[in-house]
């Protein structure tokens, strides 16, 4: 026995399991989840993705003969993990890259649409490979907070985990402070998942080298977290869980106090 895979070039999925259903009204999407683009365009997906979402709304609508709104919510469940400890920078640049690259959706560029995080629901066991965790009861329910904020317009419901509001360094004493719209809930140690991109200094050229290391977490309070960098002279950037793998099956560190949804991974850039 050997599995067989579906149709998968672009005009065939589109013309026969999308086209013909575009005279149908429907009332929003979901889109789960997107590796192909791991390794195809990487770089052009915070362009293709909301491209894709803008034209699926304008082709329904037309399709439908207006019936479906031009601006239904379109819900997506962000890259799950594929290979446990080996560096791939391209899985978590495809989930920064599914928000726009704001890190958290809805946004500017991605109106009226909601997002599952899903990197924390790891399964190395999966008999669908580890690309498809068998943990759908997790992303259904945070697809559903989505849901029920965006889609229906419950403001009283929480449906994204924390995300960074302000970061303020402290180079004389070699921490910064990183601020979350959220109460935080540290659940397990937080080594590596931070890391920032560093420079001890210029070069004899008066160039500066930087390269990524470790932030250790030294303290959280109720929404700030500390890290600590030593031996940066610079620093021009900040990440959170910016690895295919970042954490095991519901063990990332940071969550949010309420209904516990997992704190996207972010990238910072400063001057």
């Amino acid at each position: 026995m050997y599995a067989v895979a579906g149709p998968c070039e672009y005009s065939v999925l589109w013309n026969a399991m999308i086209h013909p259903l575009l005279n149908m009204t429907i009332k929003g999407a979901i889109w789960y989840q997107g590796e192909a683009n791991a390794d195809l365009n990487t770089d052009l997906y915070n362009c293709t993705f909301p491209a894709l979402i803008q034209d699926w709304r304008r082709s329904f609508h037309e399709g439908s003969l207006g019936q479906t709104d031009l601006t239904f919510p379109f819900g997506f469940v962000q890259l799950s993990t594929w290979q446990k400890n080996k560096p791939n920078d391209n899985f978590p640049e495809i989930r920064w890259h599914q928000t726009a690259d704001y890190g958290y959706a809805p946004n500017p560029k991605m109106p009226n649409t909601f997002m599952a995080v899903a990197m924390d629901l790891v399964d190395e066991q999966s008999p669908y490979g580890c690309i498809h965790p068998r943990d759908k009861q997790t992303v259904a329910y945070r697809l559903y907070l989505g849901a029920r904020a965006v889609a229906y317009g419950d403001r009283r419901v929480t449906f994204q985990g924390p995300f960074p509001v302000s970061i303020d360094i402290y180079y004389a004493y070699s921490y910064m402070n990183i601020t979350y719209n959220q109460e935080l809930l540290i659940t397990y140690p937080c080594d590596n998942i931070f890391e920032v991109f560093c420079s001890a200094g210029a070069d004899m050229y008066g160039e500066q080298d930087y390269f990524w290391v470790s932030a250790a977490v030294e303290l959280v309070s109720s929404k700030v977290v500390t890290v600590s960098f030593k031996g940066c002279s610079h620093i021009s950037a900040v990440r959170y869980a910016w690895s295919d793998w970042p954490c095991d099956y519901k063990q990332c560190p940071i969550y949010s106090v309420h209904r516990r949804l997992p704190a996207p991974l972010f990238i910072k850039y400063f001057k």
